[in-house]
Formats: C-alpha cells, structure tokens, sequence
C-alpha cells in the first residue's frame, strides 16, 4: 500500500512539473511574441518617422529651389523690362559681334541706323547698288570702334553683311566701274548667317542704355 501511494505522489509530482514546464514555456514564448511585435511596431514607426523627414525635406529643397528661380527670373526680368524687343536685339548683336563688346567703358553710345530696301549702298556713287532688304547698322562713335551691318530674320538670326565699312571713303576721284562693283559686292558676297545667342540680361541693358538712333 505504501508502495502504490509513493507511486500516485510521484506520478502526481512529475504531472505537476510538467505542467509548470508548459506554463513556463508559454510564458516565455507570450512575452517573445509580445517583444517581437513591440519590435516590429518601432521598426515601422521609425520607418515611417524616416520617411515623413525625407519627404518634408524634399518639399524643403522644392522650396528653396522655387523660391531661387522665381528671384532670379524677377531679377533678369526687370533689367530688361524698360527696353523693347528692337533695343534688345541690337544691344545682344553688338555684344555677340560689337569690336568694343569687352570694353564698353570707352563707348559712351551705339549709333544705331535703320536703312530701308531700295537704299543707295554707297550714296555717293552714281550707280551704286542698293540694299535688297531693311539693314541696320550698329556703329561705335569713332571708327576704330567698328561697326556691324545687318539684316534680322525674325527667328533669333541674322544676316551680317560683312564688305560694308564704316563708312566709305570719298570715292569722287575714284574709278567709277571699280566703286560701283565696290557697293555690288557689298551686298552679294561675304554675308554671314549669325546666331544671336541671349546673354546677361544685364550687360544687355547696360548696351541698350546707350543706343542712340541717327538719321
């Protein structure tokens, strides 16, 4: 009898054991599966924290970058905005071409000249050719500072009729054949086709303040 009740308390010790074994392990595995969740929670807020700071940094930088562009498009806008889009284009012409682009402060004007088609190259010779379209001619005061004879296209090129001087030397002892083809070639050979590129909208002003128009 002592034997058979020794064998029931062992039997119930070892019940009891494993039991509290079993309670014990899923305790632990309860508070894993509590951390790892905790874990993946902060993982997904800092995540997430990470992202929001990446995005309102962008948005940031847009800002700044919108903001910069705005100043400055304001700020080549209103170097121009008293000028024309006829004074623009002789101030960028004499800029891309001028002999005195570099050296503007020796040059208190730029002459300009419209001369209209149908116009005596060389008004001094009798049978001179004339200019089969509208020119302009850009000139410094003194005539070591050049000058530039063109035609605009209209599409940001033009024309630059390169054998027109700076002005024609008296051509009344001259031989008239030689003069007369003088003012042919003039306006038949050597004219460049140009590009005229936008440059610092304030240098362009600068030029634009000194165009003066001549008869």
């Amino acid at each position: 009898m002592k034997k058979f009740n020794l064998v029931v308390a062992l039997l119930l010790s070892s019940a009891l054991l494993v039991s509290c074994g079993s309670g014990h392990s899923q305790s632990e595995n309860n508070q894993h599966g509590e951390k790892s969740s905790n874990s993946k929670s902060e993982h997904h807020d800092n995540k997430h924290k990470h992202n929001s700071a990446n995005q309102e940094n962008k948005e940031s930088n847009k800002t700044h970058d919108d903001q910069d562009n705005n100043k400055t498009a304001k700020t080549n806008k209103s170097h121009l905005s008293q000028y024309n889009s006829e004074q623009i284009e002789y101030a960028r012409v004499w800029n891309q071409l001028g002999p005195l682009k570099n050296n503007m402060k020796g040059m208190d004007e730029l002459d300009v000249t419209k001369i209209s088609k149908g116009t005596k190259v060389n008004p001094q010779v009798k049978n001179s050719a004339v200019y089969p379209e509208n020119v302009v001619k850009l000139s410094a005061p003194m005539k070591a500072g050049g000058s530039i004879t063109y035609s605009s296209n209209g599409d940001g090129t033009i024309n630059v009729y390169k054998n027109v001087p700076y002005n024609w030397v008296d051509t009344s002892q001259s031989d008239s054949g030689k003069t007369e083809q003088a003012t042919k070639d003039a306006i038949s050979k050597n004219i460049e086709n140009v590009k005229i590129k936008p440059t610092d909208n304030e240098q362009i002003a600068q030029l634009a303040s000194k165009l003066k128009y001549q008869q």
